[in-house]
């Protein structure tokens, strides 16, 4: 189905002979800080915004006004905000089951999702309307990237529900996806809500533990998914859509810009990767000649969120703007220094090693 990987950074040894070598089982407070003040209030933020999602497709395809759109184009964009919280968590019960590549089949540079959907249109096939079948289907049938296309025109105008022939069959689908994804919300929200689970792997490592036997590898575990999500904002969402220059931009590949939710979802990644970051509470693990380095990360964050949020809106149409272009080429070099700052200079200071990149999958 697809196959990418993202260039793994290792965390530099040089970096560890200045930081604080803290012993191998001092990381616990700061993985239970993440799970409980980041990841668990957003996955069921997540959730809960995903389960009003069917409702607003019901209404909308039974009486298509401009409220009805209205209603459904702000209840999708709430959604679309609430996974880019939780999208860079790319381990435990996030990942399980593919279940994040059935939220939001991304990156899609060859359009499978759009070609997919066509052939299946094309045979009026009756189980993607089935939510139970449609989740055993291709995982570019099933989510949010899916819906956008089938609910939204070219130009960001909410379309679902419009007369037609196969209207009824295409509120259908929309309203399977929608009840699949409050699925898999659900699904990933009590995963980590489950003291049992993944979360209690993070927080009682030991030798029968997979890879995780430290707590030092536990507090590795969810760093790296950080600092990979850094990477991907840069390398599968910001670098594809700048293109070479600005001749060559391309705005579809952007994700959500077809909704013109593209700007939020990429203010959402950054603010979740920060809000985790700070919920870890590193400060307490850093010497004094090293508290500089969450200040300057924060700042950074700042400034490439304020960035985004002076675009003009939404970036679909505004990217061959000057003005837009040059603002999201800054952004790359934000997310660089970001990365630097946080997979060298923080991870040297904590005492943290090892490489990370994102999953290679089908």
């Amino acid at each position: 189905m697809r196959n990418f990987l993202i260039a793994a950074a290792v965390l530099s040894t040089a970096c560890l002979e200045t930081g604080t070598a803290l012993a191998a089982d001092t990381y616990t407070a700061n993985v239970r800080q993440v799970i409980d003040g980041y990841i668990r209030p957003a996955t069921s933020a997540f959730a809960r915004q995903a389960s009003a999602l069917p409702p607003t497709i019901d209404a909308l395809c039974t009486t298509a006004t401009a409220q009805t759109k209205e209603d459904f184009a702000d209840g999708y964009r709430d959604v679309v905000t609430a996974f880019g919280g939780v999208s860079f968590l790319r381990f435990g019960p996030t990942i399980d089951d593919h279940r994040l590549d059935s939220l939001a089949f991304m990156p899609d540079a060859r359009g499978i999702a759009q070609r997919q959907i066509r052939r299946t249109f094309a045979k009026k096939d009756p189980s993607i309307t089935d939510p139970d079948q449609l989740s055993g289907k291709s995982v570019a049938l099933q989510g949010l990237t899916a819906l956008q296309l089938i609910a939204f025109n070219k130009d960001g105008d909410v379309v679902l529900g419009d007369p037609g022939e196969d209207r009824d069959y295409i509120c259908s689908y929309a309203s399977a996806i929608a009840q699949n994804v409050d699925r898999i919300a659900t699904e990933i929200e009590t995963g980590w809500l489950d003291e049992d689970g993944y979360s209690a792997r993070l927080l009682n490592p030991g030798p029968d533990n997979g890879q995780i036997r430290t707590s030092k590898e536990a507090i590795e575990t969810i760093f790296n998914a950080l600092v990979t999500g850094l990477i991907i904002v840069k390398d599968q969402e910001l670098l594809p859509t700048l293109g070479s220059e600005i001749k060559k931009a391309k705005a579809h590949r952007l994700p959500f810009s077809r909704s013109g939710d593209g700007r939020a979802y990429l203010i959402a990644e950054l603010q979740g990767i920060e809000t985790a970051l700070r919920a870890a509470h590193f400060e307490q693990n850093l010497d004094e000649e090293f508290l500089w380095i969450p200040d300057s990360i924060h700042f950074e964050f700042a400034n490439g969120i304020a960035n985004l949020e002076s675009l003009d809106a939404p970036i679909r149409q505004s990217l061959k703007n000057e003005k837009t272009y040059q603002k999201l080429t800054l952004l790359v070099i934000t997310m660089n220094s970001l990365r630097d700052t946080i997979a060298l200079e923080l991870a040297g200071a904590l005492g943290l090693s090892g490489g990370f990149n994102a999953l290679d999958g089908d």
